[in-house]
């Protein structure tokens, strides 16, 4: 009986922190393509560094599919992919704000 709470204890914990990392590292993902876009549209951001910035959207999402494959993203796995998107976060916000424009 014991040895069973502990069981579903456990796989409740498990469970609880990969969808909480789904959802924050979803989210996250979300808005910063949103910016890629947004920067895009208003001539923020040029061509080629659009292209840029979302071939390093696409390695995060890697990553981040990565971490699911096994059904678990653990603690290590989500500070990697919460690295990984502060990175892509400050390359995005570095591009929008140089002085390039698309024009």
């Amino acid at each position: 009986m014991k040895l069973a709470i502990i069981a579903a204890a456990t796989l409740f914990a498990a469970t609880s922190l990969t969808a909480f990392a789904d959802t924050r590292v979803d989210k996250r993902q979300e808005r910063q393509e949103k910016r890629i876009e947004q920067g895009k549209a208003s001539g923020e951001l040029t061509d080629k560094e659009a292209a840029r910035l979302e071939k390093g959207q696409a390695k995060v999402q890697a990553k981040e599919d990565a971490a699911k494959a096994d059904g678990v993203v653990t603690k290590k796995e989500k500070v990697q992919l919460e690295k990984a998107q502060d990175k892509q976060s400050k390359r995005i916000a570095k591009q929008k704000n140089d002085k390039q424009d698309k024009n």
